[in-house]
């Protein structure tokens, strides 16, 4: 039975109410002065409780308020005052659920009146995306206070985002309805006239969605939203000359919007990636009315075909080509998903740098500058390293580098193939060559240290990206975590993954995690401002963007990563925090000693180590001081200074994650689930978590969702291996779960084919003869306890190489090479040799095929041409050189 609440007398309930304004102005101290001055008569008061371990949450003695919170609920189970305290407690940690939990119970003792409670409510509900209860508590506020706007817009967008689009309809129509007294162009009435249309839109309704717009022009202050809605739902309504008008008259406003010519041949009944000579001749005449248009002459080369393909690429080509557009490549390179179109492209930009090149006659008329020639190298270089021939990318690069050796964007060029090409160190070497002519370039400073994290040197690459980072961190690596930098937090913990670091690699990824629900917890401030701006289109677009947050490709690499590691400490529980390495470092430091003197060189390095983190301590604590003693001043404090790393080396997260492997596995695996279903590497992760837990609905789950992405592929046929031959005896399983597990398998693959004869077709199969399906086939081979056979796969994985033709499909097969070669090293050591010697036939210049001694001759060749390199800075600018410049590679013809 709860505590029954004690009544204050007279001169205590003054002071409580005088506690509750001083805590509403912020002044924190007088405060927890009046509340113990109430606590040394009542020390069980619950509200006088509740109420000063709020006010300790505001001074950031956050853990001391959460329990003097708890401990007044205990104290008044009855009082919303306890349970509202408790509830603003948790929700500034962050604890939306157990928020609301309290601010629900606290509505139903208050009696659902709160204003504040409601209000506060509805935006936590709708941070967790809890649609019903946030509709009913919109619903109450607009029934206590219909004469705010506010309130009216929240319920539509409820409505709205909850699915009701009627609802949303009739709340905003009501709300038109009872506005008066409009100024003509009020922005906020504006926004509920286009957000009014925008849903009607979404309902196919575009008859209503243009009566709303027109019945409210002139009060509409968004021209270019208000004609682009127009266009749309005349397109609808299939009234081609009005909405053919409006597109080509929104074009006009702006020739470079790609939307507003996406919407027009939409209209006219083009696809946006066909073929068509319709389309050629829809942008002739939009080239002609906007001669100027870019958009315009880049669309027009994915509809156009033959000769009209080769006449607009020519033009097109040659125009940026002569006014040097270093971005060129990564504009057209995705017409090469069309064969033809990308031998077109590759010899017209041949035939133009033939044009260009040194030992031919200047132009007649000297409209080709002499950047003209090393513009079409910088191209052709790009094109041949994405088409899979680094050799000949290569020769073009190094040829436009002895044109303009102080170029940063050629030396970037040369680092990327190198890349594509599986020569890390050269890439690395390549891309410091582009930061050191420019070291004022943030860019260059983050992709060298992009690159030399890619050669696993992570000390350099913190060196490196320290020189942009605030002087006062205390490490590169968190002034860049503190900034979100997505691109380093994931490549340092690949990099760390790489050198068996799994420690630090999971300290990474858990710092990238965060970093990403830091993203989903920003959103929060924005349900109540864009409810006060009215900027409704944009409010809803942000809820949705954040609904598929975690689908973005770096969460993707993270999860993936994440999962490998959990899963590898699951099937090994002995494996080590730290690499191997660290410790031959160590030694090697120590060498010479003897016993005795190295324990005393290992007590004070441990003794400093500890004297460091107690300094760290000392100084955390006396900044958390001075901000407690400020925030109870009621002073603003904006920035405490940086909290001391109490885990810098990652053991801490090394250890929870050796206790749980597989429940933080299912967590990343969980929000891939929700976010990323389409993903094949969403269900690979699944399954690998899933077939280790024994959880065998999942696991089936799992491939059957890729069976649906992939079809029949090896991978497919390896996972399903593995699940048959771990699988138990279906008829002992509950029985709806071993029904649906058959039926499951059934759709893939005849229940009673056995498990080898499986094996046998992925070996027959069409795609038998991609490197991923040999890969998939061996590790198939190797679960069927055939090593032999499984090493043979692997030892003829190399020669599938050869024929690949597509754009990148020669780089994709260099990751399956290189993972094949992991495999391969488990398996069979002495057929490393023979392995590394066709592999190196493909990939003549990729690192992990080489010697040791070959690596060691070209870090010395690297190092003397830096020299040579140096040297040669040393030469005036001021040399003049042909009317194209002088190269020292002989071009290919």
């Amino acid at each position: 039975m709860p505590p029954k609440r004690a009544a204050l007398p007279t001169k205590e309930r003054g002071l409580f109410q005088r506690l509750i304004q001083e805590y509403e102005t912020k002044k924190y101290k007088l405060g927890l002065k009046t509340a113990d001055t109430i606590l040394k008569k009542f020390p069980d008061h619950g509200e006088t409780v509740a109420m000063k371990g709020l006010l300790l949450g505001s001074i950031h003695r956050r853990e001391e308020g959460i329990e003097l919170a708890k401990k007044g609920v205990r104290l008044d189970l009855t009082s919303f005052i306890c349970w509202h305290a408790l509830g603003i407690l948790h929700r500034q940690d962050k604890n939306y659920e157990e928020a609301i939990k309290c601010y629900t119970q606290a509505l139903r003792i208050e009696g659902g009146g709160n204003i504040n409670l409601l209000r506060e409510s509805a935006f936590l509900q709708l941070q967790l995306r809890n649609y019903p209860p946030m509709v009913e508590n919109r619903l109450t506020l607009l029934r206590m206070q219909p004469h705010l706007r506010m309130n009216w817009v929240g319920l539509a967008v409820a409505h709205h985002l909850a699915g009701s689009l009627d609802a949303a309809v009739r709340v905003l129509e009501g709300y038109e309805n009872v506005m008066r007294d409009i100024p003509d162009r009020s922005y906020e009435y504006s926004e509920v006239l286009l957000y009014h249309a925008s849903i009607l839109e979404e309902q196919t309704k575009f008859q209503e969605s243009l009566n709303i717009i027109e019945a409210g022009e002139k009060h509409i202050v968004d021209i270019r939203g208000k004609q682009e809605a127009q266009a749309r739902c005349l397109a609808g309504l299939e009234k081609k000359d009005e909405a053919e008008a409006l597109w080509r008259q929104l074009i006009q406003s702006n020739p470079e919007n790609k939307r507003y010519f996406a919407g027009l041949l939409n209209l006219l009944g083009i696809s946006q990636s066909s073929s068509d000579s319709k389309a050629v001749e829809v942008f002739k005449g939009l080239q002609a009315d906007h001669p100027k248009s870019t958009a315009a002459k880049r669309l027009a080369l994915i509809h156009a075909t033959g000769d009209d393909f080769r006449a607009h690429a020519t033009a097109y080509l040659k125009s940026a080509l002569v006014k040097g557009v270093p971005s060129l490549f990564s504009d057209l390179k995705s017409l090469y998903q069309d064969a033809t179109k990308q031998a077109a492209v590759e010899e017209i930009v041949e035939m133009l740098r033939l044009e260009w090149a040194p030992t031919s006659a200047p132009s007649a008329d000297g409209t080709d500058p002499p950047t003209s020639y090393l513009w079409s190298l910088y191209y052709l270089a790009q094109h041949y390293s994405l088409t899979g021939d680094s050799q000949k990318a290569l020769h073009y690069i190094d040829s436009a580098i002895s044109h303009s050796s102080t170029l940063p964007e050629l030396h970037m060029v040369r680092a990327r193939i190198l890349k594509r090409a599986g020569d890390l160190l050269g890439a690395s070497s390549a891309m410091t060559d582009a930061r050191l002519l420019d070291g004022q370039d943030r860019f260059l400073n983050s992709k060298a240290a992009k690159y030399l994290l890619r050669v696993n040197d992570t000390e350099e690459a913190e060196r490196v990206v320290g020189l942009f980072t605030k002087p006062d961190a205390p490490s590169p690596t968190y002034d860049l975590n503190e900034m979100q930098a997505l691109w380093y937090l994931v490549e340092e913990a690949e990099s760390h993954l790489r050198e068996c670091n799994y420690a630090m690699a999971l300290k990474r990824l858990s710092q990238l995690d965060q970093t990403f629900q830091e993203f989903w917890d920003d959103q929060l401030d924005f349900h109540s401002y864009c409810m006060r701006k009215m900027t409704l289109r944009s409010y809803v677009q942000l809820v949705r963007f954040e609904d598929q947050l975690r689908t973005h490709p770096v969460y993707m690499r993270a999860a993936t990563a994440a999962v490998h590691i959990y899963t590898l400490l699951h099937d090994n529980p002995s494996t080590p925090a730290l690499i191997e390495s660290a410790k031959a470092d160590e030694d090697a430091a120590l060498a010479g000693l003897s016993e005795s003197e190295k324990k005393k060189v290992l007590k004070k390095q441990r003794q400093a180590e500890a004297k460091r983190l107690a300094k760290a301590e000392a100084e955390a604590a006396e900044k958390k001081k001075k901000l407690e003693e400020a925030a109870a001043n009621g002073e603003s404090v904006e920035d405490a200074g940086p909290k001391p790393d109490l885990d810098p080396k990652g053991l801490e997260i090394f250890k929870d994650a050796k206790d749980k492997p597989l429940k933080l596995a299912e967590k990343w695996v969980r929000f891939l689930q929700t976010h990323s279903s389409s993903k094949a590497a969403t269900w690979t992760a699944t399954f690998e978590v899933a077939v280790r837990d024994n959880n065998w609905l999942l696991a089936t789950r799992a491939v059957s969702q890729l069976h649906k992405i992939e079809g029949t592929t090896a991978k497919v046929v390896e996972m399903l291996v593995r699940l048959k031959s771990k699988l138990p005896e279906l008829s002992a399983a509950p029985k709806p779960i071993g029904s649906v597990i058959e039926c499951a398998l059934a759709n893939i693959v005849a229940a009673d084919k056995p498990i080898a004869t499986l094996y046998a077709e992925s070996l027959q199969s069409d795609t038998s003869s991609t490197p991923e399906s040999v890969l998939y086939n061996a590790k198939t081979a190797l679960l069927l306890d055939r090593r032999d056979e499984a090493i043979a796969l692997l030892l003829n994985l190399p020669s599938t190489i050869l024929d690949l033709k597509r754009p990148r499909a020669k780089n994709q097969a260099l990751e399956t090479a290189l993972l094949a070669r992991t495999l391969l090293a488990e398996l069979s050591q002495e057929s490393l040799p023979e392995y590394d010697q066709k592999a190196s036939a493909v990939f003549p210049l990729a690192n992990a095929f080489k010697s040791k001694d070959v690596l060691e001759a070209e870090k010395r060749h690297r190092e003397e041409q830096r020299h040579k390199w140096a040297k040669a800075d040393a030469v005036q600018e001021g040399e003049v050189t042909d009317s194209n410049g002088t190269v020292s590679h002989e071009p290919l013809m």
